[in-house]
């Protein structure tokens, strides 16, 4: 197999200007701007556009059941076990180590582990040093955890627990750390960390674990062995050309379907939850990769006929609102990773819904929970129902345990709908209607909330685009009914015949 820098040498030799490799991911934003492109005909007679969408936006789904044979190649590899922590850089400089995130924020402060660093940089004689290190709460029996780390940081008891793990070399003395192989960068740690390779005193500063390996099935011996058996988050693998591969198990997870959108095809993306133990759903996951043409207008079509009312609303990357619908259907999906904190290094949060038979979905708050990068719908289950045990909370939290708040509640209060307006119009055996809607979270002291809101469906079963939603926010409650008064007064003319008024006054 011909790796990215071959690749490159060859068109160099053979002729071409530039060459450039793509990563082998999925691109979500590119794959919803291909189908607004395709819904708005700007394909015209491209019809081919249309198909395989799914291939066109993530090109590992062109090789089914690609694997660590088919991505990785060499035969001189340095393995490291992937550590489940927080990514740091650590600056040295004059005696004296400082942490900072992946964005540039020190939120660590004085650490044990950190001065440990500190104390071997000045015995090793290096004058400053930037070494890239992962900070993780070691977990005896057990591997360590991400959301470890955040709770060990705000608890003073468990603060001199954490520890640091470098794996790379990036400066020092002033110099990059430049090398042909990483077995030149392991040897530099273990040379600079080595009072802590076999002290267990000050193991709270120790170099990531490293094997090497001449074939991709000693590899796979690796990963049987700390993957799979241990239960380590996964291998990094860094072969003789320096090209650096994640390997990581992707995990299952039975689901429930909450909501869903649509395009000619059937199914553009739908919503999925789990459950908790009182019955609460908390929404995770959206996507549709994994499912063919015939599954999506399959699909499509039966969730149609399981529309509900919902207090929350979402919209999709196009603006749409997803229609809610009655949680029926369960699907087994496969992630690649849960990640409960962003690159931003906010925790990252779920929305927590209640289901009524009467009232349809209704909103609970806001929860920690995750978010799930690589998702794949593998298949329908049938067998399995949407219960607390079928589609349990647990298969997130055994994964990526979810990380607290600050200062945040989850005690949100219901919203109080404020008018509800409904309209229809018959014409030519077309039917037509417009609904709005305007309400008062009641939660707009959380600061994740809108004090007031304005939703408006327009439906038309001869239109193409049959359901057109759209939606405001306001402050203020006078300038919410002023928008509901003018939108009703630019949408309702002749011929209208208003089916149904609900007007609340008092808040």
């Amino acid at each position: 197999m011909l790796h990215r820098e071959e690749i490159k040498n060859i068109a160099h030799r053979v002729g071409f200007d530039l060459c450039g490799v793509a990563k082998c991911q999925e691109f979500a934003d590119d794959k919803a701007f291909l189908e607004q492109w395709i819904e708005r005909g700007f394909s015209s007679t491209l019809g081919y556009m249309e198909r395989n969408i799914d291939k066109r936006a993530n090109a590992g789904l062109l090789v089914e059941g690609a694997k660590m044979k088919s991505r990785i190649s060499g035969e001189d590899f340095c393995v490291t076990r992937k550590i489940d922590g927080h990514l740091q850089c650590v600056f040295y400089s004059n005696g004296a180590a400082v942490m900072l995130n992946s964005r540039g924020k020190e939120r660590a402060g004085d650490l044990k582990c950190l001065d440990v660093f500190a104390d071997l940089m000045t015995k090793a004689g290096i004058k400053s040093a930037v070494i890239a290190a992962e900070l993780y709460l070691p977990r005896e029996g057990a591997r360590p955890r991400c959301g470890d780390v955040q709770t060990a940081l705000a608890d003073s008891a468990r603060r001199d627990m954490l520890a640091l793990a470098p794996f790379d070399v990036i400066e020092l003395d002033g110099q990059p750390f430049v090398t042909a192989h990483y077995k030149e960068v392991y040897a530099k740690l273990k040379e600079l960390f080595a009072m802590t390779m076999n002290d267990g005193d000050n193991s709270l500063c120790r170099p990531v674990e490293m094997r090497t390996a001449t074939s991709i099935d000693e590899l796979q011996e690796i990963y049987q062995e700390w993957v799979e058996d241990e239960g380590a988050e996964g291998l990094v693998v860094h072969n003789e050309t320096n090209i650096v591969s994640k390997v990581k198990p992707r995990h299952s997870i039975d689901a429930v379907i909450v909501g869903y959108s649509t395009t000619e095809r059937g199914i553009r993306d739908v919503l999925m939850a789990v459950r908790h133990e009182d019955g609460a759903y908390q929404m995770f996951a959206h996507g549709s990769n994994g499912m063919s043409d015939e599954q999506r207008a399959d699909l499509a079509e039966r969730l149609s006929a399981k529309h509900v009312e919902s207090q929350y609303i979402l919209s999709d990357s196009r603006g749409i609102a997803y229609q809610m619908v009655v949680p029926e259907v369960v699907y087994e999906i496969s992630v690649l990773e849960l990640v409960a904190r962003g690159n931003d290094d906010k925790v990252k949060t779920n929305p927590l819904l209640v289901y009524d038979q009467e009232k349809g979905w209704l909103m609970q708050g806001i929860t920690s929970g995750v978010s799930a990068m690589g998702i794949t719908f593998d298949r329908e289950r049938t067998d399995k129902l949407p219960t607390p045990t079928g589609v349990r909370l647990s298969q997130l939290t055994d994964i990526c345990p979810f990380e607290e708040q600050e200062g945040k509640s989850n005690n949100l209060q219901p919203s109080s709908l404020l008018d509800r307006r409904v309209f229809r119009k018959v014409s030519g055996g077309k039917v037509m209607l417009h609904k709005f809607l305007i309400w008062k979270t009641n939660k707009e002291a959380s600061g994740r909330y809108p004090a007031y809101i304005f939703y408006h469906t327009d439906y038309s079963s001869g239109r193409k685009e049959i359901i057109k939603r759209d939606m405001a926010f306001s402050s203020d409650e006078e300038q919410i009914r002023e928008i509901l008064a003018t939108e009703i007064a630019d949408n309702i003319k002749k011929g209208w015949e208003e089916v149904l008024s609900e007007n609340n006054n008092d808040n």
